[in-house]
């Protein structure tokens, strides 16, 4: 039920979207795709990430530079041609696509008996 799907939620873009897991996933292979195709939060957080380096121009020091070098080899690493910001833009609306989509068919062929 519901705690199902809390956990579900919870590993697909809490987890998953950490850009100190992403490191581990983004190597290539099967996982990166399901990573990819699956975290809402993988692509949303690059987009913000991209936008903040962008617009602030960071110049961190100590440990920020650290965690800033481990979020941009994560972030910009994985281009599909568009630039770092639309990459994430284009995957998102396909998710949404893709899930919105789904989401008609199971409706329209759920208990055909029972529509009106």
């Amino acid at each position: 039920g519901p705690f199902i799907v809390s956990l579900i939620v919870f590993v697909i873009c809490g987890l998953l979207g950490n850009p100190s897991t992403l490191s581990n996933f983004l190597v290539g292979g099967a996982m990166e795709v399901c990573v990819s195709a699956v975290s809402i939060t993988r692509w949303s957080v690059q987009m913000s990430f991209a936008e903040a380096v962008q617009d602030l121009h960071p110049h961190p020091v100590g440990v920020s530079k650290y965690l800033y070098d481990m979020e941009a080899n994560v972030f910009f690493k994985r281009d599909w041609g568009f630039g770092t910001w639309w990459t994430a833009a284009v995957a998102l609306m396909i998710m949404g696509t893709v899930l919105r989509l789904g989401s008609f068919l199971g409706l329209r062929f759920t208990n055909r008996d029972k529509q009106v």
